[in-house]
């Protein structure tokens, strides 16, 4: 069979032959690389034109507020220049700072965020690490103009320095220097989904999200996954200021274990950590951390609790050998301490008191290394977690390293200076919050690394005896004064979180520094008196009265005092004078007292048959508060025991109106009646009350029965006739 010539090839059909020239790989790859970046400079172009902005940062999608009260307000100074000063409804939480709202030609303005170490507590500002770089920086480079704004706040987690962050961002900031993480659990929130990290936080995502394209595409996405979970549960929504879980009780009872949520709050600190840093980026600015350090080796835990799981007879094992162990510590033997209280540890090693044990005998043996582990236990399973548990350092440290920001390593520069390496009260008064000493160790450690990044070019001649100059200035401005109200601080800290002993302790110490101060004197009678040390606790306040006759905390306090004594008469008078000189703040609490004092005084006298008196120490009571049902009665029935039935009628009328479901009240106010000669308004008036209780006809004051004792039988047949 003859072979048919093959039809002609169409163009789509011709291949290359072997050994034909072909276009370089790498000359593709740069082809479709411009191309692609021509496509998107394009669209960017395109967005640009259509008023598509880029979202500069990632908002916070698990926490919101109710509100947001800015830290600073514009003022006017004597001269006209307009400066940005601490608002005062922030003054509780904030150092006083200001600054010019237009920053000058040639100023670096830096601003220190985070919670209550920044803010320099038990201190204020000027021997915070923020105070001393501020110092150090004018005396390291003097020919350069520094604004160094200390932002810390008392009690502030990192989802509300990230807030504020937003607000200083608008500021012309040149430098944020962030220290946080020891506040995280302080709030009682919860998360309605597991956390993940956004993209946008890390890496090349970062980058990305800063452009028109990635912001284009995010808002399509959010749009539908904003139908999708309309229904999903929101994020909490917090207070415009920060409620901590600690401030409704004393100690830190209302902290129970919680894995799932710790985990949670891990990767949101991660979040707020990496948001900050764009924030800060969106304005221009540079970033500084420091990894949170803390007290291991002198801090015992807040609150311990058991492992999940464990039995009554794993509970009743592990207690006894942890009494075994603590006894023969204090007998000395060391060895069998940290026999028995390893055996608790294998026991139960999530109870952070029983891990606090063990390490306090290792470090006794020299056994550091175990200590160490043993130490970190406590505080990492520390029920009331205020201390940046062992993760949280790791995780600024691995931020800092993704998002290219320099870091101060506080944590390291703690171990490196400890006997042992385990950080205690040589650096630290509390569980974290470091000494004057330990606060210039940071500024010290910012300060070379604002060197090394050229952000500070050091006179000539500055090193050691400049520090040292430096030095002398500012402690030579600490006087006994300010070192009494660091310590009177720390001690209301350690009061506040059911530290009682050494909140004690410390106000001691505050007050041999400085014994002439009203607020060092009454915060060494409440830490007394919170001890149970009453009689202590009342001499400090009539010393704190004598100092300042209208220290109205030290009157209702001593009344108090007074009142568990007995000592009711005086007891009223100082709560009076509570109440007379009373702050807007304590107004309520004061009128309370005074009138629940008052009541039980009219109570107690009208006992004692001395009803005029009776009547004039209820009177009191209602002025001081007016329509309280309980004064009203007792106020009515003194009334009429003084031979006064109208007036008795009035209050009584009073009285029901405010609680009618009142049987008593009802029963009291037939007795007004009756006495007042209208036994028919007096039979309606106890028909009510039998309607409301039967059982009143029992009651000590029934209408019939006072008035047999009062020989008005008469009267009382009358109205029984009515019934």
């Amino acid at each position: 069979m003859d072979r048919q010539p093959s039809p002609p090839a169409t163009p789509s059909q011709n291949r290359p032959q072997p050994g034909g020239r072909r276009l370089p790989l790498v000359k593709k790859l740069l082809f479709a690389a411009a191309a692609t970046v021509i496509f998107f400079a394009v669209l960017e172009a395109v967005l640009a034109g259509v008023g598509v902005n880029p979202r500069a940062y990632e908002e916070d999608p698990y926490v919101g507020f109710s509100g947001h009260a800015p830290l600073f307000v514009e003022v006017r100074d004597s001269d006209g220049t307009i400066v940005m000063e601490r608002s005062p409804a922030k003054a509780s939480l904030f150092n006083m700072q200001r600054f010019p709202k237009v920053k000058a030609a040639g100023t670096t303005r830096v601003f220190c965020m985070g919670g209550s170490t920044t803010f320099g507590h038990p201190y204020e500002d000027p021997t915070s690490f923020c105070g001393w770089l501020r110092e150090l920086l004018n005396a390291a480079q003097p020919d350069h103009r520094w604004e160094v704004i200390n932002a810390g706040g008392i009690s502030y987690a990192s989802y509300r320095v990230a807030l504020l962050m937003e607000e200083l961002a608008g500021y012309d900031p040149d430098l944020f220097i962030i220290y946080s993480g020891h506040n995280e659990f302080l709030e009682r929130r919860t998360y309605p989904q597991i956390i993940a990290l956004p993209r946008s936080v890390r890496g090349v995502g970062a980058a990305a999200s800063r452009t028109r394209t990635w912001t284009a595409v995010e808002k399509v996405v959010d749009s539908v996954r904003a139908r999708r979970q309309a229904e999903a549960p929101r994020p909490d929504v917090l207070g415009t200021e920060v409620t901590t879980l600690l401030d409704d009780v004393v100690g830190p009872s209302a902290f129970t274990r919680d894995d799932r949520l710790r985990e949670q709050v891990m990767r949101h600190f991660r979040f707020n950590l990496a948001r900050m840093v764009d924030i800060a980026r969106s304005a221009g600015a540079e970033v500084v951390m420091v990894t949170p350090a803390s007290n291991l080796r002198d801090s015992p835990p807040f609150k311990s609790e058991h492992r999940p799981g464990i039995t009554a007879d794993e509970t009743t094992r592990w207690t006894t050998l942890v009494q075994e162990g603590l006894t023969a510590a204090r007998g000395g033997d060391l060895v069998t301490a940290a026999g028995r209280l390893g055996e608790a540890a294998a026991i139960d090693p999530r109870h952070a008191d029983g891990q606090y044990a063990l390490g306090q005998a290792l470090l006794q043996l020299n056994r550091f290394e175990e200590a160490r582990r043993a130490l970190e236990a406590a505080r990492d399973e520390d029920i009331c977690p205020l201390r940046a548990l062992t993760p949280m350092p790791d995780i600024v440290r691995d931020v800092a390293a993704e998002r290219s920001v320099p870091l101060v390593d506080f944590v390291r520069m703690a171990d490196e200076r400890a006997p042992h390496g385990i950080p205690g009260s040589e650096l630290f008064l509390d569980h974290v919050h470091p000494t004057i000493e330990g606060y210039r160790l940071i500024a010290l450690a910012l300060l070379d690394e604002m060197v090394s990044s050229e952000m500070v070019e050091p006179r000539t001649g500055w090193g050691e005896d400049g520090i040292r100059q430096v030095v002398a200035a500012v402690e030579g401005r600490l006087d006994n004064h300010v070192r009494a109200t660091g310590l009177l601080n720390l001690s209301k800290t350690l009061g506040w979180a059911g530290k009682l002993v050494e909140a004690y302790r410390l106000a001691q110490q505050a007050l041999e520094l400085d014994p002439d101060s009203v607020q060092v004197v009454y915060q060494a009678g409440l830490a007394a008196d919170l001890l149970g040390r009453l009689d202590e606790a009342m001499a400090h306040y009539q010393r704190a009265i004598e100092i300042m006759p209208s220290a109205d905390l030290a009157h209702g306090n001593l009344a108090v005092g007074l009142e568990k004594k007995g000592r009711l008469p005086e007891a009223v008078e100082h709560y009076r004078l509570a109440y007379q000189y009373s702050s807007a703040e304590d107004l309520q609490h004061n009128r309370d007292n005074l009138a629940n004092a008052l009541l039980l005084y009219g109570y107690r006298v009208y006992g004692q048959l001395r009803f005029e008196e009776a009547v004039a120490l209820l009177e009191e009571a209602d002025r001081v508060r007016p329509n309280d049902p309980e004064i009203l009665n007792r106020l009515g029935t003194a009334l009429m025991a003084a031979g006064r039935p109208q007036a008795a009628i009035e209050r009584l009328e009073a009285a029901v109106r405010i609680r009618p479901n009142d049987a008593g009240a009802h029963n009291r106010l037939a007795l007004a009646l009756a006495l007042a000669a209208r036994p028919v308004e007096a039979a309606a008036a106890y028909r009510q009350a039998l309607a409301l209780n039967p059982r009143v006809v029992d009651a000590p004051d029934n209408l019939f029965t006072v008035l047999v004792r009062m020989g008005r039988t008469d009267l009382a047949a009358q109205i029984q006739a009515m019934l």
